[in-house]
């Protein structure tokens, strides 16, 4: 028999997170939030609105319990909202700060870090933390003092209520990022593992309930409205602050996050552009590179949100973009393929952002050029010798392309 009440509670909570999915839907139509141009932009908010939607409902029901912590590939090459670095595999669990956990990182000598969103400004960086004799890496996070690799948290958080009010993703508090720098050479990650390890850690996960169903589903609602706002808001933002066509300098705190400060030993330094071309344009990029192990370029979509990198070349990387014998980048944004080894597709997008990194730069934080041009006048730019890429070698870039993505995300 089910009681009355608990049936009504659950039509509640239902309709409530179906209304909340509506409402930022809505808003996105009717032009209260963002700042659509055409069609193709409003298509991509609504979709960026529904892939925030997925991703609330799947983490609230299936990946926020700190009894029961697991790792959650909250972005991908699927769901791409903030324009996640196409090298780095973002994981993110669920702790709270009234229990302690362990986690165990078989990571193949790969750099990796853990974040804490409750104290965004603090990471443990894999090189300066202690190893196993198997060099594997054990991390305790707890609120007393352990010995080795420890992680200090707040008594008081609940990573299952937490929604930050900058950067709102769902990550339920603990954040790893692992870096894959170089596509060609480098394994996929062993494996990333997370418990709860103190005595008073349940022996199994609670039935579910009514009421536990609605709390899900209510947080949800929740980190749906307040992500997809968030993120929507940043871009119109950075859009109206930025002239377009400019690149920026380098700089610590990512474009648009004006009270972001940096996590302790963050090493990467972050640049931006507002592109915007016309359908016989190009943006044409040059620079000197940094002088640290790694760097990259990606394009990102009018909404924050990362294109299609599996199936076009929407982002660079040192490990597979050509520099000339000069020692520098040059590279174009355009709507059809320039023939150049460097061409980022823009999906046939009017306008976007540009986003590069700069990783552990020791002294030379170089800053991009760019100009507008016209594409048939774009060849007359690069230097005698550049490669020439036709059809045919494009066709085998993407699927070397699409081979990688295989291999890091198991599709």
């Amino acid at each position: 028999m089910i009681d009355p009440g608990q049936r009504e509670a659950l039509r509640e909570a239902w309709t409530a997170y179906c209304g909340a999915l509506r409402e930022e839907g809505e808003r996105i139509l009717s032009g209260e939030a963002g700042d659509a141009r055409d069609a193709q932009e409003l298509a991509e908010a609504l979709r960026a609105v529904a892939r925030i939607g997925i991703m609330s409902l799947q983490q609230r029901m299936d990946f926020n319990d700190p009894d029961f912590p697991v790792f959650f590939r909250a972005l991908d090459d699927r769901f791409k909202y903030g324009a996640p670095d196409t090298h780095i595999t973002y994981l993110q669990s669920t702790v709270r700060g009234d229990a302690t956990y362990r986690v165990q990182a078989q990571h193949h000598g790969r750099t990796f870090n853990v974040n804490p969103r409750w104290n965004p400004n603090v990471a443990l960086w894999s090189p300066q933390l202690e190893a196993n004799p198997d060099g594997s890496v054990d991390v305790v996070i707890g609120a007393e003092p352990q010995p080795g690799n420890w992680l200090p948290i707040d008594r008081s958080f609940r990573g299952d209520e937490h929604v930050p009010d900058s950067f709102p993703m769902a990550d339920g508090g603990l954040v790893l990022r692992s870096y894959y720098l170089d596509w060609q050479d480098e394994r996929p990650s062993g494996f990333f593992h997370i418990d709860r390890v103190d005595e008073a850690a349940p022996d199994y996960p609670a039935p579910l309930t009514p009421a536990r169903f609605g709390d899900q589903l209510q947080g949800a609602a929740n980190l749906l409205r307040k992500a997809a706002r968030w993120w929507i808001a940043r871009s119109v933002t950075v859009r109206a602050e930025t002239v377009a066509n400019q690149i920026s300098a380098p700089n610590l705190a990512p474009p648009g996050a004006k009270d972001w400060k940096a996590p302790q030993g963050s090493p990467i330094n972050y640049g931006t552009c507002c592109w915007d071309l016309a359908p016989d344009e190009a943006l044409y990029i040059e620079c000197e590179l940094p002088d640290g192990p790694h760097w990259s370029f990606q394009l990102v979509n009018a909404w924050w949100e990362a294109p299609d990198q599996q199936n076009r070349q929407a982002s660079l990387g040192s490990s597979h973009a050509y520099v000339d014998p000069d020692g520098r980048f040059r590279g174009v944004i355009a709507h059809q393929d320039p023939g150049v080894p460097n061409w980022l597709d823009s999906g046939e997008a009017r306008r976007g952002f540009l986003w590069y990194r700069w990783f552990q730069p020791r002294e030379k934080q170089p800053v991009p050029t760019c100009r507008v041009v016209k594409f048939d006048e774009l060849r007359q730019l690069f230097p005698e010798g550049h490669p020439v890429i036709d059809r045919a070698t494009r066709k085998a870039q993407l699927s070397a392309r699409r081979a990688q993505f295989a291999k890091r995300f198991q599709r």
